[in-house]
């Protein structure tokens, strides 16, 4: 049986493309991921040592191929030869054709349209890849930054949570927005 998650496209994004994540992207991941302006929604970071991101690339990355799921995507700057970023399916949607998205980019990066280009290519590949029915992505209420990603791609607001996410050095109280795009929507966006 074909396992389209085991063997992912490298996409093509001009200055940028997303190919699977190495183990030598653990210098990279480690620069932004250390940022705590960068991992401020994120469920994890900032991190304190290059051994984390290698970690990180080790144990939660790669062990994804045996869900099921792509590792994930490497944001390359191929300029510098430099990752910059991830973008991945992180999760399955339990009992349903359908995973969960989430990325993260260096703050260097910001504010340039690289994380919509990203995203409306990983929407692409869910459905016309590995044929997901459904994709979702969250965000916290306060990451406006992602929400302006998230509708540009043209997800739809589904529903909002209590959510607390604990930090090493604060918690934080807010609300957690889900998104889902169908594939029937994405398909008939695409003829319209």
């Amino acid at each position: 049986m074909k396992k389209p998650y085991r063997k992912m496209p490298i996409i093509d994004l001009g200055e940028y493309e997303l190919r699977t994540i190495k183990k030598r992207d653990s210098k990279d991941m480690f620069e932004y991921g250390k940022d705590p302006m960068v991992t401020k929604f994120l469920n994890w970071g900032p991190f304190i040592s290059e051994v984390e991101a290698k970690n990180s690339i080790k144990h939660i990355f790669f062990p994804r191929i045996r869900e099921g799921l792509p590792i994930g995507y490497a944001i390359i700057d191929k300029k510098k030869s430099k990752m910059i970023g991830t973008i991945d399916f992180h999760s399955k949607i339990k009992g349903e054709n359908a995973a969960e998205i989430g990325y993260v980019i260096n703050k260097d990066y910001w504010n340039q349209g690289i994380m919509s280009q990203a995203l409306k290519h990983m929407v692409k590949i869910g459905f016309e890849h590995l044929n997901y029915d459904f994709i979702k992505v969250k965000h916290l209420k306060h990451n406006i930054a992602s929400q302006i990603v998230i509708e540009r791609v043209g997800f739809r607001f589904v529903k909002t949570e209590p959510y607390v996410l604990e930090k090493p050095k604060e918690i934080i109280k807010d609300q957690l927005l889900i998104y889902e795009l169908y594939k029937e929507d994405y398909y008939g966006n695409k003829q319209s």
